[in-house]
């Protein structure tokens, strides 16, 4: 049995109630500049950029917003601005429905200042085959993909690919008449495109599922492979709204009728059940390979092994429990969901200040204080590997129980002798794989 010092045990229980719980308890509001419309957002490090209806791109670092419309020279429509998307060089592309298709801003790396900002233009019918962007994705050699809608339902598939070959540019148009195999789309309304970690490209349908195409050379057919999946195979639903890639090389796939995450591994469907909501409508990943799923009701984060760790909707915080939009500041642990109420022509943007970020040593407790009438889940520590140590010691250093590996490691409030523990301050003691150990407190109410 491992001893531990009474001074030790004591100087643990002194540290901040910050140590032992880095999660907020409430989400929170956040004033927009103008009170903007917001369609679309995503996350450049810890800068949140979003796409909006009447003040063109808006950019938030924490610190200043900083807005790019029309009367700057910059982005070319103010209005009706759909998605907003950033890729690994920090360029952002700006798409909508319009003949002005897409807008990408190269801002240079400074997020503030508009004079060294660069700025391209695309528009159908010069340069794209359909003027209608819903969705976009980076491929393996940095080549970006454009998920289209054509109106006239003339052409399955529509999507444009653009490279950049460094003096020029190129873009390819898709669709069933592009390649010798006719049906290798399944639906000209495309919502969601993710890359796996093999570079296949995963297409999220309006109503007909997925298709997933290995295409190696993009420009070059004859080497391509398909596969479709719809509800007969094991997604939860045929229109799908989102696509995420977890660290772990899952896709997850949001829908009308629920989850659905593939095993690329096992080649294996799994479907997470009791969210908040069925409609999904976002994903997004945090520093700890946490899934954070956003619903018609709410919004849920998800553990590796499916499990829900918790949920929230209007009681906790959050401006409208329908969430459309997620991003996650890895490096802080913000939480940035926004809220669309259709009802009303309205949005909301709520933050979460979760304090989950990457790096095994961050470690933090939840529910943190844990009440027995209340508590619905266990005490739950996040950020250790399953090869840690965990035990739970009095304040007078007396080792009460041993945990078993699991991720997060969950304590029922037993001691080993399966009996319940009185209330008070216990301390937890984590070792982790490289030798380093933590100390944290929790305090448990009968």
């Amino acid at each position: 049995m491992r001893s531990v010092s009474l001074a030790l045990a004591i100087l643990a229980a002194t540290l901040s109630w910050a140590t032992g719980s880095a999660v907020a308890d409430d989400w929170e509001t956040v004033d927009t500049p103008n009170d903007v419309k917001i369609f679309d957002t995503d996350i450049q490090g810890s800068t949140i950029w979003f796409s909006t209806h009447g003040e063109g791109l808006v950019g938030y670092d924490g610190n200043s917003w900083v807005t790019h419309k029309t009367e700057d020279g910059g982005i070319r429509r103010n209005t009706w601005n759909y998605r907003v998307y950033v890729d690994s060089g920090g360029r952002k592309w700006i798409t909508r429905d319009s003949d002005l298709t897409i807008d990408c801003l190269d801002d240079n790396g400074t997020f503030s200042n508009k004079t060294d900002d660069s700025w391209s233009y695309y528009s159908y019918p010069d340069d794209l085959a359909n003027n209608r962007v819903f969705s976009a994705a980076e491929d393996l050699s940095g080549r970006v993909w454009f998920g289209m809608r054509d109106e006239n339902h003339s052409r399955t598939g529509t999507l444009e690919l653009f490279i950049d070959h460094g003096d020029t540019v190129e873009w390819v148009h898709y669709d069933n008449a592009w390649s010798p195999d006719s049906t290798c789309f399944a639906d000209d309304d495309v919502r969601a495109l993710v890359v796996d970690q093999d570079g296949r490209l995963w297409i999220g349908y309006n109503a007909a599922g997925i298709d997933v195409w290995d295409y190696g050379d993009p420009l070059v057919f004859a080497d391509d492979t398909w596969l479709h999946y719809g509800e007969d195979s094991g997604l939860p639903d045929d229109q799908v709204h989102t696509l995420a890639l977890g660290s772990d090389g899952r896709v997850w796939v949001g829908t009308l009728g629920g989850l659905g995450v593939f095993n690329a591994a096992s080649e294996s469907w799994a479907t997470v059940e009791e969210l908040p909501g069925n409609q999904v409508r976002a994903l997004a990943e945090d520093g700890q390979g946490h899934m954070w799923v956003g619903t018609n009701e709410g919004v849920a984060m998800l553990y590796g092994n499916l499990g829900i760790a918790s949920t929230y909707d209007e009681s906790d915080g959050l401006a409208d429990s329908r969430i459309d939009h997620i991003a996650v500041d890895k490096a802080s642990g913000d939480v940035w969901a926004v809220s669309v109420n259709e009802l009303i022509d309205d949005t909301e943007l709520n933050l979460f200040r979760s304090g989950i970020v990457a790096g095994m040593g961050n470690l933090f407790v939840y529910p943190n204080p844990w009440r027995e009438d209340e508590s619905a889940q266990m005490v739950q520590i996040y950020g250790a590997p399953e090869t840690s140590e965990v035990e739970v010691l009095d304040l007078s250093g007396q080792l009460m129980a041993r945990l078993e590996p699991s991720e997060p490691y969950i304590w029922d409030s037993l001691d080993d002798s399966f009996d319940e523990v009185p209330s008070g301050v216990y301390i937890l003691r984590v070792e982790l794989p490289n030798g380093d150990v933590q100390f944290l407190k929790v305090a448990i109410i009968r």
